[in-house]
């Protein structure tokens, strides 16, 4: 019988890829409004803030000011994790969330393989074998013949390997004890200057537009504290699998909810994918 600890972790992380997966479909649903730059950008503010009021909330109620170690790390795992966001949700707007999460969720792979190339961590046969099959998984999406832009597949890719990156910087800060809400404050920070830059809407929106775009920002957040939450009793192998769920449930809510179309080659690369990434996963 499992623990009652570990059950609250596994609920956490389930509660977690639940929230990301509507993050992701409202991703979708702004970007008929806004570009993805902009509602990138709009993520970046609202996570600067909510990170702030959080930091700002626990020094007024007497706890310590959160210590800056690892400098390094935290501006590197900031400038890839604010790369992959921007690329993440202009996959999204361009190849709709369903593709555009089962590719980035490829990342795992580009963990282990960053972690070997740069930080000399080992990589193991099934790394190497979890490559090859999520790789020919992958080319069965992006040639499934659905005439989805290959622009947004590529950047869905290029954020899946940002976020590889992103990841590893994130372990070795931890590692040195920094806080969960700097970690995630740092690439709010480097992705703000993009909402200076993006173009602003032609208008609004209307309410499901502005309900949409603030979301994903606070929803974002929240996710993100609800898997830090789980990740403190739940292995990481196990929570791998966990999130897989996260995948079909975007995929799911992009058939019914945002008008994407699927075909047997899709849910083939779907299938092959999962195993690779199966494969991948930290034993536990």
């Amino acid at each position: 019988m499992k623990a009652p600890k570990l059950i609250r972790g596994e609920l956490a992380l389930f509660t977690s890829a639940t929230i990301f997966a509507f993050v992701t479909l409202s991703v979708k649903l702004a970007s008929r409004y806004y570009s993805g730059y902009f509602i990138s950008g709009t993520r970046f503010l609202l996570g600067t803030f909510l990170c702030l009021g959080i930091i700002l909330w626990g020094r007024r109620k007497g706890g310590p000011r959160p210590a800056i170690v690892a400098k390094k790390a935290i501006v590197l795992r900031g400038l890839f994790g604010a790369a992959s966001m921007i690329a993440s949700y202009a996959a999204i707007a361009l190849a709709g969330p369903g593709r555009a999460t089962l590719l980035g969720n490829t990342y795992p792979l580009f963990v282990a393989l960053f972690g070997a190339l740069l930080f000399k961590e080992g990589l193991k046969p099934r790394n190497l074998v979890s490559l090859i099959v999520c790789t020919g998984g992958a080319i069965l999406v992006v040639r499934d013949g659905s005439g989805s832009a290959l622009a947004g597949d590529l950047l869905a890719i290029g954020s899946a390997v940002l976020a590889g990156l992103a990841v590893n910087f994130v372990r070795r800060a931890s590692q040195a004890g920094a806080s969960p809400f700097v970690l995630y404050l740092s690439p709010c920070l480097f992705g703000l200057p993009l909402l200076a830059l993006a173009p602003l809407p032609a208008s609004p929106g209307g309410p499901l537009a502005l309900a949409c775009l603030l979301f994903v920002g606070i929803g974002s957040f929240v996710a993100q504290a609800f898997m830090a939450v789980g990740y403190r009793s739940v292995p990481a192998g196990r929570g791998s699998v966990i999130f897989y769920w996260e995948t079909a449930l975007t995929v799911l809510l992009g058939l019914l909810v945002a008008g994407e179309t699927i075909n047997l080659r899709f849910l083939l690369g779907l299938g092959v994918i999962v195993a690779g990434l199966w494969i991948n996963r930290d034993r536990a």
